[in-house]
């Protein structure tokens, strides 16, 4: 059963827009979440912060909600609107990373995987607003959350910068966001990053199918918390649960031993730069 809602949707966005998903879902005859949570594929835990308001639904969730529930053009519209005003209301941080990215800004060393996408931290500003605004978000909160993204790349800069160890696999490297021209200085920046004393960045080749084919993720560790993880799969996931932290850590491991070494890494970059910069001629 359902636990209470302590969110007014009246005043709260978020709130406003799980009321909206959950008439959805009960008006196409799914009466529990259990029910919805079988014939969605998403977990019934998920279902029920979406439909409280403590956590917003990703656009894939969001867009599988409503063909599931054969929303009408006008539910849609709605339903969309709702989503956006809770999208901005919660600023550039979602509400279930803010854990993450406190314990980020503490770090002592970060271990990132990157996939289909360069990870957060070492993104750019051009790269992050360009992805963004490919993800249907407008001008204003595409900015802000672009940069937030940068924000979190200072960890790397401070005085006491943390100890970074990205492994990046070579579609990310090479799947186009946004320009040519904003993929070359993505690609410089990470060649910038490389040099840097306390980062270290491994471009997996793309030879086909892996191990880290299952998804992206980050690992932080620092002395005043529990190393943490994002998981970064259909439904973003952040826990410090020291069984998961283990088996995350293992793959990255696993993941990094199919990796070039930085030196040749580094020429991957400069060979995948160059190519992005021919195409601006």
């Amino acid at each position: 059963m359902p636990r209470p809602n302590p969110r007014d949707p009246e005043t709260d966005p978020a709130a406003a827009l799980g009321e909206g998903l959950r008439d959805l879902r009960t008006d196409a005859g799914f009466r529990t979440q259990e029910e919805f949570s079988k014939s969605s594929g998403y977990a019934r835990e998920s279902i029920s912060r979406a439909e409280t308001g403590d956590s917003l639904p990703g656009s894939d969730m969001l867009n599988d909600w409503l063909d599931a529930c054969d929303a009408t053009p006008r539910e849609r519209k709605l339903i969309d609107r709702q989503y956006k005003l809770a999208r901005k209301a919660r600023g550039p941080i979602p509400q279930y990373f803010e854990m993450y990215v406190s314990r980020e800004k503490q770090a002592m060393f970060l271990r990132l995987w990157g996939l289909d996408l360069i990870p957060g931290p070492l993104q750019t500003y051009e790269y992050a607003h360009a992805m963004f605004i490919l993800e249907g978000l407008d001008e204003v909160e595409a900015a802000a959350k672009a940069a937030a993204r940068v924000e979190r790349g200072s960890v790397m800069d401070d005085p006491d910068a943390a100890q970074v160890t990205a492994v990046i696999h070579e579609r990310a490297v090479r799947t186009l966001v946004g320009t040519p021209e904003i993929m070359a200085s993505q690609l410089a920046h990470l060649h910038a990053r490389s040099l840097q004393r306390n980062v270290i960045i491994q471009i997996v080749p793309d030879t086909g199918y892996f191990p880290g084919m299952r998804g992206a993720f980050q690992i932080v560790s620092g002395p005043e918390f529990p190393d943490t993880v994002d998981l970064e799969t259909v439904e973003d996931h952040v826990t410090d649960e020291p069984a998961a932290v283990s088996r995350v850590a293992a793959l990255f491991e696993v993941i990094r031993s199919y990796a070039a070494n930085a030196k040749e890494s580094r020429s991957l970059l400069t060979e995948a730069e160059r190519w992005n910069s021919q195409q601006q001629q």
